[in-house]
């Protein structure tokens, strides 16, 4: 018998036929589904008891009006695109379905099945993919290989929201900073600013994970897998030497000189011990993002020139954000209780449906975190040539 989280409200199934579950995790349920309007297959999420507290609420919020901001006009093909948003009949679980992809990242490496060409074409769409992120003024703040997501044509789209924060300055008054809280990203991926503590930092933190995510893909396995939060910048420091005091200032954190004084590298590790066979163009690339100090790290912009992305760069394609700064209503420093949140995407969801009535465009909005699916496909196709 299926239990409450896995029951699919009625209301949902007569508009969609869950055909096979493909993963679970905190924060809820996902299947592959069919849209019985249009035969379509898509992803159906069901985010269970959604607004159970004030941090949850927000949480869902925060992911579902961020996507849909991305996701306006034709939105981007890197980035997940919401299909349809469902109120369940209960007033606590939300539906959500975009489009459905095979597998993810984490799967593919597992498989070991990418080739060169692969790394390259997931790197460059990975980029350009926070390219547009980051032209909007956000912060993914998880980008790990679980929460990217891959077809059988090597496309990739980034998914899981639900951290994402503003860096926008607009109503911020002059010498004041923003502070950014909350960070509770995969340890492995995070830079070193933020596992010292720092609340103040910017892009940087998305093109560390960059960087540790090509070095899996060439390593098959986790670049720099700290056992804690210490051991992760152990090891961070035995790949980048430690760091000088112009890297610690650029932290910003008060507790970085106390942390430091327990953390110090024991050892050097070379790039090309940790992966083998790895490009030299690849190598350059991966460290110019674990620069310690994350302004010397670039953009996402300017990784995209590259020379080891070189094959398909097209700027064309690498395009950014056209309405800048993407507000939602509710500024992420501002705290509201769980019903104020449920209130406001509701309002959001009437007024976009009211909207589609009247233009038939599609809703827009989030992903998934947690599936459990396996590569279901030998190899990929090669991207040689694409741009």
């Amino acid at each position: 018998m299926a239990s409450s989280t896995e029951t699919i409200d009625p209301r949902v199934l007569k508009r969609y036929d869950a055909t096979q579950k493909i993963g679970q995790g905190a924060y809820g349920v996902v299947w592959k589904a069919i849209n019985r309007k249009d035969g379509k297959t898509v992803a159906l999420k069901k985010c269970f008891d959604a607004f159970r507290c004030d941090v949850d609420a927000q949480r869902t919020y925060r992911e579902v009006m961020y996507l849909k901001g991305l996701s306006e006009g034709d939105g981007h093909p890197n980035i997940v695109k919401l299909l349809d948003l469902i109120r369940s009949s209960n007033d606590r679980d939300l539906y959500i379905t975009f489009a459905y992809m095979e597998t993810d990242l984490s799967q593919v490496i597992k498989a070991r099945i990418l080739e060169h060409s692969h790394i390259q074409y997931i790197t460059y769409q990975l980029l350009c993919a926070l390219k547009f992120i980051h032209s909007a003024k956000l912060l993914h703040r998880d980008i790990k290989p679980s929460n990217i997501l891959v077809d059988s044509s090597c496309a990739i789209k980034i998914c899981d929201f639900g951290l994402c924060r503003s860096i926008s300055t607009d109503g911020v008054e002059s010498g004041e900073r923003l502070v950014l809280t909350d960070y509770i990203a995969t340890r492995w991926y995070r830079s070193p600013e933020v596992l010292m503590g720092s609340r103040r930092y910017t892009e940087g933190i998305d093109l560390w994970s960059v960087g540790c995510i090509v070095g899996e893909m060439f390593r098959t396995r986790p670049l720099l897998p700290g056992a804690s939060s210490m051991a992760q910048v152990e090891r961070i420091f035995e790949l980048t030497g430690n760091p000088t005091a112009l890297d610690v200032k650029s932290w910003q954190s008060q507790f970085a000189t106390a942390m430091l004084e327990n953390v110090q590298a024991k050892s050097r590790v070379r790039l090309d011990d940790l992966c083998h066979n790895l490009p030299r163009d690849a190598k350059h690339l991966m460290k110019s993002l674990f620069k310690l100090d994350p302004a010397k790290r670039g953009t996402a912009s300017s990784a995209l020139e590259h020379d080891y992305v070189k094959d398909f760069h097209n700027p064309a394609k690498e395009v950014v954000y056209p309405h800048g700064a993407i507000k939602i209503g509710i500024d992420d420093s501002t705290k509201i209780k769980a019903h104020e949140y449920r209130s406001a995407l509701y309002q959001k969801i009437d007024e976009q449906k009211r909207s589609l009535a009247l233009q038939s465009m599609p809703l827009t909005a989030p992903d998934i975190n947690t599936r459990s699916t396996t590569v279901s496909y030998d190899s990929l196709d090669n991207p040689s040539n694409r741009r």
